[in-house]
């Protein structure tokens, strides 16, 4: 068996992955599926195939208690801002070539460079880089015997049917994907899965893992996911453990030359015994870290580290890695994009494909055919190309209005 694999969940029905509980009457949720969520649904699938029996069983404590980790699950728009990328903190322009400056990658700056936007840089939160799409549903809590209780009122908000989210499985864990020894279609994720959470599951064991960046003798390694470190005296500390990263990385690590870390506290709810978690601190998602490395490590090993992540509680999800490429500004692809105004049809079909996008349901095959045709002009073909590489929704909404401006001047 591999050493990791590609969990895919297409959301049938609305989920509520809730948050830490609020002060108000509204439950919130993450724009994500956590690690630990989609472990709790792999184990209630054990669960109900083999009997309860199965929980005190050698393998299942090493499937969903051992080494391996359930990484979140993240569509494009819900992966955080990186904390060392510092952003534009009012609208930038069309005019504006870059969005992002990453410190990690020694790139500083204060303002925006572009003469008519000069907008102040502010550095990441770990907020989700795009916007996901909610619903909210009004409830109301009954008593046993089916009687509205007084003060019971609240809202919850619930991630959207039809939203696609991707993420790894690693290590012993990924056995809990073959229950029976065939492949998990289907799951029921989150709170009150009686009435909601089904999603269809998909497993890929052949697509590989992007590496974690390299950059000479220097990795950077960003947090998909809160982080758990400790230090030597099992205090909570805000820097991964460096032996813990040479041994993966096979090679020795120096010092951490830079860190963009912030704190944050998580608790959770613990279905099988019915209690809460403890409260602890950790390391939020979009924490940054670069790694000075005796030597370069193989990208085998960078692989490995992307899908294994970082850090304690793994196996609950915490300390899961992600790899993101700052998005560049409309400037920088308005030339590219240009043609396509001489196919009305092409940017009907386009328009379309925004609200796939936004739910990671895209079906590009219609595009991948046409630049697959011999009569296809070259700069039309540069332009889809560039068009189907966007994968921020606001950004390529944007770039469909800047096209619509062209096609009605040109009118």
């Amino acid at each position: 068996m591999n050493e990791y694999a590609r969990v895919t969940v297409r959301l049938d029905e609305t989920v509520v992955a809730g948050r830490n509980p609020r002060a108000d009457s509204r439950q919130d949720t993450h724009e994500h599926i956590p690690g630990s969520v989609l472990r709790g649904a792999l184990a209630a699938v054990w669960i109900q195939r083999h009997g309860t029996g199965i929980t005190t069983t050698p393998e299942f404590t090493r499937i969903f208690e051992g080494e391996g980790g359930f990484g979140p699950l993240h569509c494009p728009a819900s992966l955080p801002v990186p904390l060392s990328m510092r952003t534009h903190k009012y609208p930038h322009t069309n005019r504006c070539r870059q969005l992002w400056w990453d410190e990690a990658r020694y790139e500083t700056a204060d303002f925006c460079p572009t003469a008519d936007c000069a907008s102040p840089l502010e550095t990441g939160k770990g907020e989700p880089r795009g916007t996901v799409r909610t619903v909210d549903r009004t409830m109301n809590a009954m008593s046993p015997d089916g009687v509205t209780l007084d003060g019971g009122l609240y809202s919850q908000r619930a991630l959207p049917d039809e939203l696609r989210l991707t993420g790894w499985v690693h290590g012993d864990a990924l056995r809990a994907l073959y229950p029976d020894d065939t492949p998990v279609t289907e799951l029921l994720l989150g709170s009150r899965r009686s009435l909601r959470g089904h999603a269809t599951v998909e497993i890929d064991t052949e697509t590989v893992p992007d590496p974690v960046e390299c950059h000479g003798n220097e990795v950077i390694l960003r947090l998909a996911s809160p982080g758990v470190f400790v230090d030597e005296y099992g205090m909570p500390t805000d820097q991964p453990d460096r032996e813990e990263l040479s041994e993966v990385l096979g090679v020795r690590i120096q010092e951490i030359t830079g860190s963009w870390p912030r704190w944050e506290e998580t608790g959770g709810w613990h279905a099988a015994s019915g209690l809460p978690k403890p409260v602890e601190r950790v390391v939020s998602a979009g924490s940054t870290y670069r790694l000075r490395c005796e030597q370069p490590p193989t990208e085998q090993a960078r692989r490995l580290l992307m899908t294994r992540g970082i850090g304690l509680r793994r196996r609950e999800g915490f300390g899961g890695l992600y790899r993101i490429d700052p998005p560049v500004g409309i400037a920088e692809l308005t030339s590219r994009i240009a043609p396509l105004t001489r196919s009305s049809r092409l940017l009907s079909l386009f328009r379309y494909r925004l609200d796939p996008l936004r739910n990671g349901t895209g079906d590009d095959t219609r595009f991948h055919n046409a630049l697959r045709r011999d009569d296809i002009e070259e700069d039309i073909a540069t332009a889809i190309r560039t068009l189907l590489d966007v994968e921020d929704p606001a950004l390529y909404e944007q770039l469909l209005d800047f096209l619509d401006n062209l096609l009605e001047n040109k009118r």
